[in-house]
């Protein structure tokens, strides 16, 4: 297991992973920052990364940046699932024919993310149309990440989001604290196979899916345990 290094200590895991690295390390695993001569198999866990030169290179990697961004960028996973998801549209632009077909779906408002982020962390309804203007999202997602693919999403009250219950699909088996897989977990991970990651999430809000993440940079969520989330890969690996 390679571990994003700490920008103080370069020797060091990051500190963020460092007790789920320990873990890891408890139950058998090589784990460091860079890979071991004799290692044969290595799995990278760390921060997004935004450019393929970010991405280790090492060909004993069990996937590269084009499986990285297959589960990352919704533009390439969502038409496998897009009728297990919370219903969505993907747009090339924000602009008035985005309105119109918000207002064609009988939506009243709607949550708008580029395919990889939303404006979340500046608030619960940053990302909220018509909360802010068509234009305004587009220019504040433009001046902060490019422009690209957008996901348009049937607002849901906030609170819900809250709720959310995170899979874990880790070499074809699929974890969750309870031990119980919804159908819909199920098929969405069968379906997204097909992509070719060994290693990735699926977030589920209701029975509906919220959304996919690379297993690389996603979060263990702080209701697993560093153990119980070791205990995962070991039983997958």
């Amino acid at each position: 297991m390679i571990y994003v290094r700490d920008k103080n200590n370069p020797a060091e895991v990051d500190e963020y992973f460092r007790s789920e690295a320990q873990a890891m390390a408890d139950i058998g695993l090589r784990v460091g920052v860079e890979p071991h001569p004799d290692s044969d198999m290595l799995i990278y866990r760390g921060f997004n990364m935004w450019k393929r030169e970010d991405y280790p290179s090492d060909p004993r990697f069990i996937q590269g940046w084009d499986e990285f961004m297959a589960l990352f960028k919704m533009s390439e996973y969502f038409p496998l699932i897009a009728d297990l998801c919370i219903p969505t549209f993907l747009s090339k632009t924000l602009d008035g024919t985005t309105v119109d077909e918000i207002r064609r779906r009988g939506w009243e408002r709607a949550f708008i993310k580029n395919e990889m982020k939303s404006l979340w962390n500046d608030g619960e309804l940053a990302s909220v149309w018509p909360d802010h203007s068509i234009d305004e999202l587009r220019e504040r997602y433009e001046s902060r990440y490019g422009t690209g693919v957008y996901a348009v999403r049937e607002f849901l009250d906030p609170q819900v989001f809250y709720d959310e219950e995170r899979y874990w699909v880790i070499m074809g088996k699929i974890f969750h604290r309870s031990g119980v897989i919804p159908a819909v977990v199920e098929e969405a991970a069968r379906r997204l196979s097909v992509l070719g990651s060994h290693y990735f999430t699926i977030d589920v809000v209701g029975d509906k899916i919220l959304e996919v993440n690379p297993g690389e940079a996603s979060d263990r969520h702080g209701v697993n345990s560093p153990e119980l989330f070791a205990s995962w890969w070991k039983d997958a690996l």
